[in-house]
């Protein structure tokens, strides 16, 4: 089965004229969407809804996200730019006979959850605002089927990069 894949840069996430200038070595921050259309982000809306029901939430969210786009341009591990309790590794489950690690980068209440990929790709698999460090088994459940989805279409090379024209994304 295809996914669809949205590179999130600066312009994605609507800042028409960006201060990054994209480096080849870069990890390359993704997120699954629903269709062809860049608007049905999953990971985009689940930072709307968090402004939408706390507008601190949502802009803990945004600044998260910026830094980072601004990290992710270095090419090096993320977390070597955070501390560890704002970067660590937040879940592993096994998947076709490979351990495989969630990781979180937290600012105050809200986590971004991302996967380390193949090809410097970070795929972004959630943004929630958590209130207790632990997981939940449902939460828990939610996050590997999304990074199984990404596993399976990465191996049976079925992933469409979504490629938006500046502030596409609504």
């Amino acid at each position: 089965m295809t996914i669809h894949l949205l590179e999130i840069t600066e312009t994605t996430i609507g800042k028409p004229f960006p201060d990054i200038v994209p480096r080849l070595d870069r990890w390359k921050l993704m997120a699954r969407c629903a269709s062809q259309d860049p608007n049905t982000c999953y990971f985009l809306k689940q930072i709307a809804d968090l402004g939408k029901s706390n507008r601190v939430d949502g802009k803990a969210a945004l600044s998260a996200l910026a830094k980072l786009l601004q990290v992710a341009q270095t090419g090096q591990p993320l977390e070597s730019f955070y501390d560890k309790k704002q970067s660590h590794q937040l879940h592993e489950f096994d998947y076709k006979g490979i351990t495989h690690v969630v990781w979180r980068l937290r600012k105050g209440d809200i986590r971004l959850v991302f996967y380390y990929a193949e090809g410097k790709v970070v795929f972004l698999a959630d943004a929630l605002a958590k209130r207790q460090d632990k997981l939940s088994a449902g939460e828990k459940i939610k996050l590997e089927n999304e990074i199984k989805t990404y596993i399976d279409a990465e191996q049976a090379n079925e992933i469409c990069v979504i490629q938006p024209e500046v502030g596409h994304v609504k």
